[in-house]
């Protein structure tokens, strides 16, 4: 067992120097903490957002060109409306493009991503903006 009496002491200019270091860096580290978290449901929105836009590319170019747009809009906002999006505002856009054969068509998605709970760290709304392309199914059924 160690003498006890021999261990050094902590001169008296130094006792309270942790305390002050954790009083001064805790704001810091709860503000680096909100910013991570704010960085995660970004990027958790941008993936959901993919996702959907894949999902609404593929469903229009199963179906007649004179439908593809309003069942890509369609299927992407039931999706957003289905998931927990942050979403604050969605804009959809289905373009047709014949100038390949057989055609492809795309999906576009813009959304703003609601500050809610972080609006100390990033008081503007941030929008996110995805596309995904599809090749039209030559072989759909309602050609």
């Amino acid at each position: 067992m160690a003498n006890v009496d021999k261990l050094p002491s902590i001169p008296k200019y130094d006792r309270g120097s942790v305390s002050t270091e954790v009083v001064l860096l805790a704001p810091l580290i709860v503000v680096l903490a909100l910013f991570v978290v704010h960085l995660g449901w970004i990027a958790n929105t941008r993936l959901q957002l993919i996702s959907v836009a894949d999902q609404a590319a593929r469903a229009a170019s199963l179906v007649h060109p004179r439908r593809m747009a309003q069942v890509g809009n369609d299927v992407a906002r039931d999706q957003i409306d289905s998931g927990e999006s942050r979403c604050t505002a969605v804009d959809v856009a289905v373009e047709l493009e014949r100038s390949v054969e057989p055609g492809v068509v795309t999906v576009r998605l813009s959304c703003t991503v609601d500050p809610d709970g972080l609006s100390l760290l990033l008081p503007i709304q941030r929008t996110i903006r995805v596309t995904s392309s599809e090749i039209i199914d030559m072989w759909r059924v309602d050609s």
